[in-house]
This record gives structure tokens, sequence and C-alpha cells, in this order.
């Protein structure tokens, strides 16, 4: 157990830290243009290791089709979109403070989606996740840039909802595939979802103004955004509990701050760390869940 515990916790430090890094190379390179990149180095390293481990699948059930496409459309599609988009307008600092409302966002969903119990800890994780990032949200220091501010921090939470629809259907399919499989579907999918935008893209875009040093980042980003950390989540929700899962995404706003601080130079104000508290209570409340605490809600 603890070893997909350590397995899920550096998946999200990764995604985490990705935030920051995916900001700098979109300052360079367009969204659409550069996640097909990240994709197809993806599938370069991993179609040649799906043949080599004896995993190559060549058929797929319905039920594996409808639901990994609906993982590639909302975790990968949707949530690359919204969070490379938001991180334009926003800080890395704050996108990083508002993906941890992740767990929340999951018992929310499980309810709606899963028809799941909400108990009273997951009502005060959602008003924790809310004041937090109300918080954030008008941290700007002119109405001008909070404006900008709210677009993207709105876009940023966008992709929090898709992050935690990602969660729910990759329980769909633990144990039917194996997390190589799965990394591979996923990619190969999102690949075919953005082709159509990155190759419009593509053709007006000037590729010689892109530094060699984003080069270097985009293979990066696609090595451990792309490859890494799906492998390290699938291997890890496996064992555990989707809810307590939930818990580890926590690792995002943490990894996602000290990388904005520590390299990119962006200011952590006491609206921040207040805003991070908030969200990191609801982490705790809303993960912390007793068998016999009342039921607040139940949906029929």
């Amino acid at each position: 157990m603890l070893l997909a515990y350590f397995q899920l916790a550096l998946s999200m430090a990764l995604v985490g830290i990705n935030i920051s890094i995916g900001k700098e190379i979109v300052s360079h390179i367009p969204v659409f243009l550069f996640s097909e990149l990240r994709f197809l180095i993806a599938l370069l390293i991993l179609l040649p290791l799906l043949s080599m481990r004896g995993e190559w699948k060549s058929s797929w059930s319905k039920e594996e089709g409808v639901v990994l496409f609906w993982q590639s459309f909302f975790g990968v599609f949707l949530f690359s979109i919204c969070m490379l988009y938001g991180v334009k307008w926003t800080t890395a600092t704050s996108a990083g403070i508002i993906t941890s409302t992740v767990p929340a966002c999951i018992a929310l969903l499980s309810f709606w989606i899963l028809k799941e119990k909400l108990l009273r800890n997951s009502l005060w994780a959602i008003l924790l996740s809310v004041c937090g990032i109300g918080l954030i949200t008008f941290s700007g220091e002119s109405q001008e840039l909070s404006r900008i501010s709210m677009l993207g921090n709105l876009l940023v939470f966008l992709a929090v909802i898709s992050e935690a629809l990602f969660t729910i259907f990759a329980k769909r399919l633990s144990g039917k595939i194996t997390p190589f499989q799965k990394t591979a579907a996923i990619n190969g999918i999102s690949f075919v979802l953005f082709l159509p935008f990155a190759i419009a893209e593509g053709l007006s875009f000037s590729w010689g103004s892109v530094p060699a040093a984003t080069w270097l980042l985009v293979v990066y980003y696609a090595v451990t955004a792309s490859v890494l950390s799906f492998f390290l989540w699938y291997k890890g929700v496996a064992k555990v509990d989707a809810s307590k899962a939930g818990l580890f995404t926590g690792m995002m706003p943490i990894s996602a701050a000290l990388v904005a601080v520590l390299f990119l130079g962006e200011g952590f104000t006491w609206l921040h760390a207040i805003g991070m508290l908030c969200v990191l209570g609801s982490i705790y409340i809303g993960t912390n869940t007793n068998d016999k605490q009342a039921v607040v809600i139940a949906k029929d």
C-alpha cells in the first residue's frame, strides 16, 4: 500500500511541476500544437515499449473504448486546453492552488454521477474550497489584471473538474487493462483529438522562433506528463479507493507553487497563503471520512 501511495504522490507532483513548465512552453508554442507534439513524443516512446513488454493490444471491447475516450476527452483534451490557456492569464502559483480542489470536486461528481452519499465533511470541504478560490481570484492588484486573472482562474478550475472526471473514469477499467496499455491508449486518443487543431496552428507557426531550451522542456513535459504521470497514477489508483487517491492531488499545488516561486520568480502573497490553507483544509476534511459519520444528502 505504501508503494501505491508513493506512486500517486509522485504522479501528482509531476503534474504540479508541469503547470509551471507548461506556462513557459505556451509562451513560445501555441497550445494545440504543443499538446500534439507532446503526445507524438509519448507515443514514440510507448508503442515500442508495449511491443517489447508483450502488452500490445489490438482489439478493445466497447466498454473499454468508451471509458478510455471519455478519460481522454475530459482528463487530457479539456484539461490541457483549460490548464494551458488558464496559466497564460493567471500565475502558476494560483493555478497550482486551485488544482488542489480536485478532492472536493470528486466528492461532488461522485454524488451526481455515481449517486454516492454526500457526507457532512464533504460539504465543509466544498465550502472551504470556494473560499480559497475566492481569495486567490480577487488577489489582483489592478482591475484590469483582476479581470484577466479571473478568466485564467476560471479556466484552471474547469481543468480541475476535468481532472476529477478522469479519476472517476480511471477506476472503471482497473484490473481489465494494464496501466501501460491504458497510458498508451490515452495518448493515442488524445493525439487524434488534438490533430486537426494542431495542423491549423502548425501551418502558420514560425518553428525557428522557438528557443532550443523550450524544445527540451517539450520533451521533458511529454515524458513526465504523458508517460510517467499517467502510468504512476494508473498503478496507484488500481490499489486505492478513488476518494483516498484524491488526497494525493494535494501534491499538485505544493509542487506547482515551489517551482513557480523558486524558478519563475512569481510572488507569493498572504492571500495566496490563506487561500492555500483553506484549500488544503478542504482536502484534509474531505478525505478523512468516518464510516459512522452522519449522512447529509443521499442522491436517489
